[in-house]
Order: C-alpha cells, then structure tokens, then sequence
C-alpha cells in the first residue's frame, strides 16, 4: 500500500513538472494563432471594402 501511495505522488509530481514545462509552449503558440488571426481577418476585411 504504501509502494502504491509513493508511486501515486511521483506520477502527480511527474504530470505537473510536465504541465509547467510545457504551459508557456501553449501560450506561444496561442499568441501565434492570434496573430495570424488577426492578420487574416485584416485582411479579409481589407479586400471586403
């Protein structure tokens, strides 16, 4: 039981090391996607003029 119990914990700390690492790649990527909306839709308004 007690095995069970500290391999729970390792697998949570592993899961969140992981989330932190790999949050600000998303917010990049986020912020790429904006952009590139916003360029699109620029110039789809643009060319609707």
């Amino acid at each position: 039981m007690k095995v069970f119990i500290g391999s729970s914990i390792v697998v949570i700390l592993l899961c969140i090391g992981i989330w932190l690492m790999l949050s600000p790649s998303f917010k990049k990527i986020g912020d790429t996607a904006k952009r590139i909306k916003e360029k699109l839709g620029g110039d789809e308004d643009g060319n609707g003029k």
